[in-house]
């Protein structure tokens, strides 16, 4: 999941805020005898991919989406006050917490537990800064783009793609963002990280990104919202370029020892290889 389809689902889940859990149903082992209940929503604020759900008692529910995961807030109950969901989600349901007219339930969230508050950095410290710090549910206050480079090129040697999206480096950039971002910048995606002007890379992905979120755009990268006409090169295998005509290339994804690991499309012409370079 993109950065900042997080950023939008904690904006959703921050306007909670105030309100108190009635009841809840942690559906993970590890949290199998926690009770939340009678307890506020504070805040949630979302670092890269992580969303950060405080509480009044001192605790944060810590959550990580990856692929599949969502958080939905249903306002519909059946008869036995369960959350009106369709039969068929039950079963991935990891979380309920019912409030005074509304629920909000965790359907296939990989990644939750119950982290104290002031120990936050235990499950966020290791990531860079997040593309999006500055917006009201990011924990950061500022973008540091100095620091996101100095993590970013640790490795000068690391192909584009994969530094991008390393959340160490910097956190909040998907395939996605990664992908078009490289053709943008006209870009190989595997060229050296360091041999890449980060800072007007960097400054792209933050104007797109934060385009895409107050805008709620659906993470169009053309500015066209038509499904098949709202990316550059992201999806568009052996169909041509929009901007020169060149067939769009594609590799698909590979195992971590791979010099690539998640699918990847570029314009061969608009983002030429260096001479010599292998897989080109």
């Amino acid at each position: 999941m993109e950065g900042d389809a997080v950023h939008r689902c904690a904006a959703r889940l921050d306007a909670l805020a105030g309100t108190v859990v009635r009841r809840s149903d942690l559906r993970t082992p590890s949290l199998a005898t926690a009770d939340l209940a009678g307890r506020t929503l504070t805040a949630t604020r979302a670092h890269g991919k992580h969303l950060l759900t405080r509480l009044d008692s001192g605790w944060t529910l810590h959550s990580h989406l990856r692929m599949s995961g969502s958080w939905t807030v249903v306002r519909a109950h059946r008869p036995d006050g369960r959350p009106a969901l369709p039969r068929h989600l039950w079963p991935a349901v990891r979380a309920v917490l019912a409030l005074d007219d509304a629920s909000l339930v965790g359907v296939d969230v990989p990644v939750l537990e119950l982290v104290r508050t002031r120990d936050e950095h235990r499950v966020v410290g290791h990531l860079g800064p997040d593309v999006l710090a500055g917006r009201p549910t990011a924990t950061q206050e500022h973008f540091d783009v100095d620091e996101a480079v100095a993590r970013l090129t640790r490795d000068p040697t690391r192909p584009l793609v994969e530094a991008l999206l390393d959340q160490r480096g910097v956190s909040g950039i998907g395939n996605l963002w990664a992908v078009e971002l490289c053709f943008l910048r006209g870009a190989w995606p595997w060229t050296p990280v360091g041999e890449v002007d980060l800072v007007a890379l960097l400054d792209l992905a933050r104007r797109m990104i934060r385009h895409s979120l107050v805008l709620a755009t659906g993470m169009t990268t053309t500015g066209v919202r038509r499904r098949g006409e709202n990316h550059w090169v992201t999806g568009r295998s052996n169909r041509p370029c929009r901007r020169c005509g060149t067939l769009v290339r594609f590799r698909p994804a590979a195992g971590s020892g791979a010099p690539f690991t998640r699918e990847v499309w570029w314009c061969p012409s608009c983002q030429p290889a260096p001479a010599g370079a292998p897989g080109q």
